[in-house]
């Protein structure tokens, strides 16, 4: 009998990121959806292979040992870069040279690369670009979960990219959410609000922290403050919260993707800067408002038809106003995004059927 297909996951994972490690669950879920029985493998490149290896089970290298880098690409078929933004150099150049040079190596090696729903970009430095163009474009496969991604691709010469969407859509919900998670409410409502730091954006967040003050004050809401990347969500989650007022609860444990797919369901309205703080509440049909650092946040902000402020333009006032709106005619945009989500789920799946064709080429 054939031995497995060895098939090497490699993101942001185990450093902490909610929002990576929701994407990784639902990769997960999306090659077992295609797999029709085909026997596979599946491991992973992970900055803690011991996270990975609590959260989801799954054996894992080290992300920056060129030792172990070397040894999983020698044990796998293919190499699949597993949604987020990888290839950019907003944060800094280091990530693009880093997953382009792992591919590159992939390649040299004869390994197929498959491109699983990837934020494409931005990527501006011009010898990244062509280093891009030319490594994307031998790719077993491509597919992006946004229509900017796709255009810069297509821009770049990169032919047959294909647009999907979010793998976190496919994660599926833990069956309950352990004690001590939802804070006592009263049987009033939850806004759950989702912040980062960004340099520059002080007062955008403390606008951001007096609108959800105002609008949950005048609707009998209790703040949630869901932190997605640890520690430091939590700092400046601290920090809002005390600075206006009770009642808010801040999430300081590490939950499992499951759990955070579940607890946006409880959620009746919710405030995003973390993308994926906004995907869930999409995916739950809860109403949110976006708060843009990044061109990817309005991006999915307006494929949801939900409203979106940068976080340098963010004004109190105005922000609850857009809150209290939405709180008029909940119905409504609970059906919109239930539509929605459902598309988008069905989106999820194309990486996952073309990732398995290919592979059987």
């Amino acid at each position: 009998m054939a031995r497995p297909a060895h098939i090497l996951l490699c993101g942001y994972y185990g450093h902490g990121n909610a929002g990576d490690e929701i994407v990784l669950a639902g990769i997960l879920e999306g090659i077992a959806s295609g797999a029709a029985g085909r026997r596979y493998e599946v491991r992973a490149i992970s900055g803690s292979p011991k996270d990975t290896l609590d959260v989801h089970g799954l054996r894992s290298w080290r992300q920056f040992s060129p030792a172990g880098v070397m040894s999983a690409l020698a044990w796998a078929d293919c190499l699949v870069l597993g949604g987020g933004s990888l290839i950019q150099d907003a944060t800094s150049r280091r990530s693009a040279l880093y997953y382009l040079w792992l591919t590159r190596m992939a390649q040299a090696l004869g390994r197929r690369v498959f491109v699983w729903a990837q934020g494409f970009g931005p990527l501006t430095d011009p010898g990244l670009r062509r280093m891009a163009a030319r490594v994307l474009s031998r790719a077993s496969g491509v597919t992006v979960r946004d229509a900017r991604s796709l255009e810069d691709l297509q821009n770049l010469g990169v032919r047959g990219a294909v647009l999907s969407a979010d793998p976190a859509f496919l994660a599926r919900p833990a069956e309950h959410l352990g004690e001590g998670v939802m804070p006592a409410h009263g049987g009033e409502g939850l806004l759950g609000i989702a912040v980062r730091d960004w340099p520059g954006a002080d007062a955008g967040l403390a606008a951001v922290g007096q609108a959800c003050a105002q609008f949950a004050g005048s609707g009998s809401l209790v703040r949630l403050y869901i932190p997605f990347q640890h520690p430091s969500d939590v700092d400046v989650s601290s920090r809002l919260a005390a600075a206006s007022g009770p009642p808010a609860a801040v999430l300081s444990q590490r939950l499992s993707p499951g759990e955070m797919v579940r607890l946006f369901g409880e959620l009746d309205q919710a405030v995003g800067m973390r993308l994926h703080s906004l995907v869930l509440a999409a995916r739950a049909g809860v109403p949110f408002a976006g708060v843009s650092y990044d061109p990817k946040v309005r991006a999915f902000c307006d494929r949801a038809a939900m409203p979106c402020v940068a976080v340098e333009d963010a004004d109190p006032e105005n922000l609850a106003v857009i809150l209290r709106e939405q709180r008029g005619r909940l119905d409504e945009i609970i059906a919109g995004l239930q539509s929605f989500a459902s598309q988008q789920k069905q989106d999820a799946l194309i990486p996952a059927r073309m990732f398995w064709e290919r592979l059987s080429q």
